[in-house]
């Protein structure tokens, strides 16, 4: 298998996307089935709730047991994302896949990699709360603050999880040094982060349009549109896990060659 080479440090914001949609598609058909399950292990919070008779529109749920289940989905998902993500880091070195490797590796990691994300959620805090204590003050002032501070912070832990699954850190030097890899290079991955989100928005919106035909082809079988549409959701979804887990090894790859 032949490694695939690393965008340099100094790498353009096309450069950077060239590199992750190599990465992409070298990786995606192996890694599409963790990113599907992934996604799959996200919504069953959801199921729960829907199953009980309610419905998502009115709010937030307020149930500790959904909140519960949320938190175990999200932790399985994070296994299975680390799994998908180590086997994306083996084909970039050109190394032999090997399912068991990649789920024990990402098994022993997976505690860090749970303090770090919940890390990484309470220190978006400060930020939040100070914004809303200025909102009293200026509207304005505390929704910049809040805008300016939660997208600063969540850019730079795009890398978080190759940081925590490549480096030897603990996951509040991890959190560090996130922001440490990311701040030199800060607005050309922001600039990355918006035209990948941006295509995938492109490709959701074009998805919709074809299910919506379909829909109207289809009239009469509602069981049956309901069950494409939730297909073609899930696969989406998946498909843009890969290409960001893809996204974020290439900007780790090319901030660390030159931290």
């Amino acid at each position: 298998m032949t490694a695939l080479k690393s965008p340099r440090p100094d790498a353009s914001v096309s450069n950077l996307l060239d590199a992750a949609t190599l990465l992409f598609r070298a990786t995606l058909l192996k890694c599409l089935p963790f990113a599907m399950l992934g996604v799959l292990c996200l919504e069953i919070p959801n199921f729960y709730w829907l199953a009980g008779g309610h419905t998502l529109s009115l709010g937030m749920p307020t149930d500790a047991r959904y909140w519960l289940l949320a938190f175990a989905a999200s932790a399985v998902a994070l296994f299975i994302v680390s799994a998908m993500m180590l086997r994306q880091r083996a084909f970039a070195s050109g190394a032999a896949v090997d399912s068991r490797a990649e789920l024990a590796a990402a098994a022993r990691r997976l505690p860090g990699i749970l303090l770090g994300w919940v890390l990484a959620q309470l220190s978006l805090l400060p930020g939040i709360l100070l914004g809303l204590l200025l909102m009293r003050l200026s509207v304005y002032v505390g929704i910049t603050l809040l805008i300016l501070t939660g997208t600063f912070l969540l850019v730079c832990y795009l890398v978080l999880l190759p940081v925590l699954l490549f480096e030897n850190l603990n996951p509040y030097a991890a959190l560090v040094r996130c922001v440490r890899l990311m701040q030199p290079h800060w607005w050309k991955v922001l600039a990355t982060i918006v035209i990948a989100v941006l295509v995938l928005l492109i490709c959701t919106l074009a998805a919709a349009a074809v299910l919506s035909i379909l829909a109207a082809l289809l009239v009469g079988q509602g069981p049956a549109v309901q069950a494409i549409v939730a297909a073609v959701t899930v696969g989406i979804w998946a498909i843009g896990c890969v290409f960001f887990s893809a996204l974020a090894l290439t900007l780790h790859s090319a901030a660390s060659s030159s931290a």
